[in-house]
Formats: C-alpha cells, structure tokens, sequence
C-alpha cells in the first residue's frame, strides 16, 4: 500500500469515527456490493462450509445494523470503514478473487483502521452463520448444517426478546 493511501485511510477513519453523525437508515447500493464481495472473500465456499451468500451474511447485517441494540459505534465503523475502503479502492470490484484476498491482508496487515473494521464485519458474519434464522443469516440452517449442530429447544418465535 502506498504511503498517501495509508495516511489517507488512517486520517478519514480518525474523523469517521470520532464523529456523532446518526447513521442512515439504509446503505448505498454500492456499499452493500463491496461488502457482500468482502463477505465472500472473509467467508469463501468450502467443502464443509457455506460461502457468505450462502449463509445470507448481507441479510443479517441489513436485518440487525438498525436495530436499538445495534451499537452506533459499529454501525459508523461499518458504514463509514467500507466508504473509505471504497473511496481508497475504487476499482477492487473489477480485481480477480485472488487479487481482492491479497489486498484484504495487505490492508489488514497494514492499517489498525482496516483490521478493526475487518474484525467487524468478521464478527458479524460468524454471527449470520450460526445464528437463529429468525435473525435473518444461517439461511435454511447451512451454518447449523455444516458443523452437525444439534439445534437448542425452545427456539426464539420472534425477534430480540419481544413478548409473544
């Protein structure tokens, strides 16, 4: 990575995350693109696991990013982190697999911003993986399904502790 590019990273994160700007209730097309593209890179199909789409990694945090449990801090580090990464990397959508992966750990390796923003969306995605359905990933149990997880009985009926 060059040099300008890391300090520009690292500057518009700084300001990004030090900023109370309430965040949108929805995300640019663009954005949801990127990211579903990272998910698939952090999460790609193997011969045991379900790739991102498989599991709905996007559904998930689309489902989850707004809801009052959802914390600001994560929603601006979502948000803003794949801005930035896009306004950093505009053409990473037209790159090869192999190229997206090698610039994922490069960014990684190199930038607190971008690992702590990885690290983010990494977590959200195990979560879309093994959670209930009713939260919107783990579609048709594929996370379940693909470790033989014996499911837990009572599962939820609705959503975030709502009163049945």
């Amino acid at each position: 990575m060059k040099r300008r590019t890391f300090f520009k990273f690292t500057t518009i994160s700084v300001i990004a995350l030090s900023s109370k700007i309430s965040i949108a209730k929805t995300i640019e097309k663009n954005t949801l693109v990127v990211l579903d593209e990272i998910y698939e890179i952090l999460f790609p199909k193997t011969s045991t696991m379900p790739s991102a789409k498989e599991f709905n990694a996007i559904n998930y945090l689309l489902e989850n990013i707004n809801h009052k449990s959802f914390l600001d801090y994560d929603k601006n580090l979502i948000i803003q982190g794949t801005k930035d990464f896009i306004s950093n990397f505009p053409d990473f959508l037209n790159l090869s697999k192999k190229e997206k992966k090698e610039l994922i750990y490069s960014i990684v390796n190199t930038n607190d911003y971008a690992q702590t923003w990885i690290s983010k969306l990494l977590t959200f995605g195990i979560e879309a993986l093994f959670s209930d359905p009713i939260y919107g990933g783990n579609t048709s149990q594929v996370g379940w399904n693909s470790i033989n997880h014996n499911i837990g009985y009572p599962r939820a009926k609705k959503r975030y502790g709502q009163k049945l």
